[in-house]
């Protein structure tokens, strides 16, 4: 294979890597919230009247121009009100009569980011002045109205919801103008869905539509040891829109009227979504308020009883689905999704047997080198062939160094004469590389390798290997990355036992590839590393067998 081609192929894929490398340095990623322990308040279902007057008489009918966020409005102390809770098989979800909103979601079978012997996952974070997800607000031409400072009346104590049961908890409660609001929470069993009928009556005459909130506040003091920084997403209409944190933090991003399927937030392997009513003038804000990232979902309404679906859980195809198939869309392969899915199928089908992600990963590995075998040894074959011309190469080089013209058209009659395709070391591994890219963004996105263990110091395969705690220059966190200086070894032996073709400074360039891998894959995930690490070695036992003539 013509060194220029094998360059150009490699460069390919260090600017798809480098790319990603680059986005997750010039944007901090926050971390995973600390757990918040929900605390279970007994007392009255409304609380006290004078508790009730005070709610009612903070709430303020306010000029929409003025006051676009409920976070610029007087906030109650989170004290007052009474917490609900809500169990079923996947979840413990904790509400607040205070607004009706979201207080606290746990996922019961996904420990926090500490480790696998943490507590579960928190999945609210609450705002400095109090936000807390779910908060409604009627908007007019000249108003805006917010319930976070209703104290609701709760029709219903804590719930343990389980199998195909269902169960309802009906908040109830009325605006500083007396317009009576519900809000009635259904449950199920089994999945991380819920739903929200929202019934609203006697607004002013102007009420032209109606917004709910995701809320969800930052946190600049850690970093986040998952890939990829979270923030507002949405699927609206075929498209799927995901913003940083960091993005929205600089400027606000406002989407639509359009066909908005659902919204909310996201990090690399959770969700937290609002699907609204079918149709086709909703609109999207993105901001950032006080500290607080708001997803604000806004419908046309004209006071009839509207209901969302929530979902609050992993990027799972099987949970997502359980909930709507529209959200599977939020596990984002790209364009290659259409080879990271199948492929992602497989490593799970094979986690059944082995029980090690670790293990599937060499398997699926092996499997596709396995596929792509024929091609490979076409491919070692051309290079040699390639090679054995070289000396006649070079001798064109120089003899026709001031005719590019008459340079390559003697080359392609060298090529013709020993029946040499230029391109055929070239093309298959130009089939594979989409392959390739699959398998990268199916182990980046992969909420299975999450916290998964392989071996030894290995105990989470969506994060970096590290072996001890040694400090090292751009290695964070800190330890020596065995895997990741394996592969960059790796990366020189197979370089060193490529034939050489092209001049030598291609062939500079291409000693040097081995180091520039290592560097940018130091703080790629244990799981990525493995499989190119893999892929190395199965690459090198192909070139060696076919040097010996074994096939």
């Amino acid at each position: 294979m013509d060194k220029r081609s094998l360059l150009a192929v490699f460069l390919s894929l260090l600017i798809l890597i480098a790319y990603q490398v680059i986005i997750a340095h010039l944007y901090p990623q926050p971390q995973k919230p600390s757990l918040l322990q929900s605390k279970q308040e007994d007392g009255s279902q409304g609380g006290d009247s004078s508790l009730a007057r005070s709610s009612r008489e903070e709430q303020t009918v306010r000029p929409a121009e003025k006051a676009p966020s409920a976070s610029s409005e007087t906030r109650l102390p989170d004290s007052i009100g009474r917490d609900v809770s809500v169990e079923n098989e996947v979840y413990v979800a904790v509400f607040s009569s205070l607004g009706g909103r979201l207080k606290s979601f746990r996922l019961k079978h996904y420990p926090g980011e500490e480790g696998r012997d943490s507590p579960p996952l928190e999945m609210i974070r609450q705002g400095a002045r109090g936000e807390l997800p779910l908060e409604v607000r009627i908007e007019g031409k000249n108003f805006v109205i917010s319930d976070a400072n209703i104290l609701y009346e709760v029709r219903g104590n804590n719930l343990s919801v389980y199998d195909k049961e269902k169960a309802s908890l009906e908040f109830r409660g009325k605006t500083a103008d007396g317009i009576p609001i519900s809000k009635t929470f259904s449950f199920s069993g089994q999945t991380y869905g819920m739903t929200i009928d929202l019934k609203i009556d006697g607004v002013p005459q102007d009420t032209s539509s109606l917004a709910l909130l995701w809320t969800h506040a930052l946190d600049h003091t850690q970093q986040n040891q998952s890939y990829g920084e979270p923030g507002p997403v949405a699927l609206v209409g075929r498209k799927f829109i995901y913003e940083t944190n960091s993005s929205v933090e600089k400027k606000e991003r406002l989407i639509g009227p359009d066909r908005v399927r659902w919204a909310g937030y996201a990090n690399t392997y959770f969700l937290s979504a609002m699907i609204p009513p079918e149709g086709d003038t909703d609109s999207l804000l993105f901001s950032v308020v006080d500290g607080t990232v708001e997803t604000k979902l806004t419908i046309p309404w004209s006071q009839q009883l509207v209901t969302y679906t929530i979902y609050v859980g992993p990027k799972e195809f099987t949970a997502l689905n359980a909930v709507d198939p529209s959200l599977d869309r939020a596990i984002d392969f790209g364009w290659s999704h259409f080879i990271a899915r199948p492929l992602l199928s497989l490593l799970q089908l094979s986690h059944s047997f082995t029980g090690n992600y670790g293990i599937d990963i060499i398997l699926l590995t092996i499997l596709v080198k396995l596929a792509f075998f024929p091609l490979s040894t076409k491919s070692f074959k051309s290079m040699n062939e390639m090679k054995k011309i070289q000396p006649q190469l070079e001798q064109l080089r120089e003899q026709y160094k001031d005719d590019r013209e008459k340079l390559n058209k003697e080359m392609m009659e060298l090529y013709r004469r020993n029946s040499i395709n230029p391109l055929g070391g070239c093309l298959p591994m130009l089939v594979q590389l989409p392959v390739f890219i699959g398998l990268y963004q199916a182990f980046m996105h992969s909420i299975e390798l999450r916290q998964a263990p392989f071996f030894g110091w290995i105990q989470d395969l969506s994060r970096p290997d590290r072996l001890g705690t040694v400090s090292l220059p751009f290695v964070e966190p800190p330890g020596i990355p065995v895997l990741t200086i394996l592969m960059g070894g790796t990366m020189l032996i197979q370089q060193a036992m490529t034939p050489a073709t092209g001049d030598p400074a291609q062939q500079k360039i291409m000693m040097i590839m081995p180091l520039i891998f290592t560097v940018m894959f130091i703080n790629f995930p244990a799981g990525l590393v493995l499989y190119w690490l893999v892929n190395n070695i199965l690459s090198i036992a192909q070139q060696f067998a076919y040097d010996k003539g074994l096939v």
